[in-house]
């Protein structure tokens, strides 16, 4: 059975798009078929991927503005493969338009769970990097999503915000739009563990969030090997296959295969 992992958290810059990219590529590694899909108008992910945003069609803004229209999203048209050994439902910033359009259309949290229909059982694993937004786009990925991954940068802000995300997500079981939605577990990136401050904070969302939800270990420590991942359009995996990084990745990918 398929399973499909929102990465979310609506606030910026704290690693959804790094876990979904890295995520995407360990378990295509591990021999799973994986699609990675862009949910987010600012395109990092296709971007990351090693595609230009600017000069790509269709993608995924396509298939949202056919259901709209009330024609169908053929999304297969818009999967492109990439250099490594996952699949890419791209965006582009027109994405941003499609926000709004959904107010007004039927059925409009499940608009993502009709375009993926067609495509779903093609793959093992599907990964949605989710804009850092609470708006319909995501409330769209967490309706067609099994489970969802939180990362959390460990700084205070970052930190406090995933309320917001995980209220979100109970309103989504709540209003039945997805009663069996799990949370895999929260994901710590960009830590620094030699300062004080990171220790606090490590010790603070254990202690809020540690009973309920798993925390992954371990936890993905601060690099420029990232930034330099990103600038070659390549995931850690491949850029630098033997770092800490790329090993943090497999293991948190082995232990969601594992169901661990």
């Amino acid at each position: 059975m398929t399973k499909i992992i929102a990465v979310a958290m609506q606030k910026g810059g704290v690693g959804k798009t790094t876990t979904a990219i890295n995520l995407a590529a360990a378990f295509g590694e591990m021999g799973y078929r994986v699609l990675a899909v862009d949910l987010d108008p600012q395109c990092n992910l296709t971007q990351h991927a090693g595609f230009d945003p600017d000069n790509l069609s269709p993608t995924i803004y396509d298939a949202f503005k056919a259901e709209i229209e009330g024609y169908e999203s053929n999304v297969q048209g818009s999967i492109y493969e990439t250099d490594e050994k996952f699949h890419l439902l791209p965006a582009q910033a027109e994405l941003s338009l499609i926000e709004l359009a959904l107010i007004n259309t039927l059925s409009r949290e499940r608009v993502l769970t009709t375009i993926l229909g067609d495509v779903v059982n093609h793959y093992d694993y599907i990964l949605i990097d989710c804009n850092p937004s609470l708006g319909l786009l995501v409330v769209n990925a967490l309706t067609a999503a099994s489970s969802v991954i939180i990362p959390i940068q460990t700084e205070y802000l970052a930190a406090r915000g995933a309320l917001m995300i995980l209220s979100s997500i109970e309103t989504v079981r709540r209003k039945k739009l997805n009663a069996d939605l799990v949370i895999d577990g929260i994901l710590l990136t960009m830590a620094d563990t030699r300062t004080t401050l990171t220790r606090d904070i490590l010790a603070a969302i254990d202690n809020q969030y540690g009973s309920g939800i798993r925390i992954f270990e371990p936890i993905v420590k601060r690099s420029v090997r990232f930034a330099e991942s990103a600038v070659a359009g390549q995931s850690i995996i491949v850029y630098d296959s033997s770092s800490q990084g790329a090993e943090a990745y497999r293991q948190i990918a082995k232990q969601i295969a594992k169901g661990a």
